[in-house]
């Protein structure tokens, strides 16, 4: 009997394009997290971080839940919209960013 090798480089050659792209999709989806839950302490330590930042200018490193996945954005907070429950961040490469409230999960200076 022969034995039969098969080899992965051989098999990804020659896997059609939504195959592969399906197999990427996959191993996203099983990496993805459930959105920490944070509590009061939690909350007003990162607003006592974020109003000290702003008010002596100092950079950030925001920790966003995104699509069950965790995202940092480094920048400065150029300022709260409480009405819309957002951070307008200006990021160091001069681009800005949104960032809900309820989406941020940690916040380092």
């Amino acid at each position: 009997m022969s034995e039969v090798i098969h080899d992965k480089r051989w098999e990804q050659k020659f896997m059609l394009p939504e195959h592969r792209e399906a197999l990427l999709n996959r191993k996203k989806e099983v990496k993805k997290i459930e959105q920490p839950i944070l509590d009061e302490y939690q909350l007003e330590e990162m607003a006592r971080v974020i109003c000290e930042a702003m008010e002596y200018n100092s950079a950030l490193v925001i920790s966003v839940y995104r699509d069950g996945f965790i995202e940092e954005v480094t920048g400065y907070v150029h300022y709260i919209d409480e009405v819309k429950q957002r951070l307008h961040v200006k990021d160091l490469k001069e681009g800005s960013t949104l960032i809900n409230f309820l989406d941020v999960t940690s916040v380092k200076s």
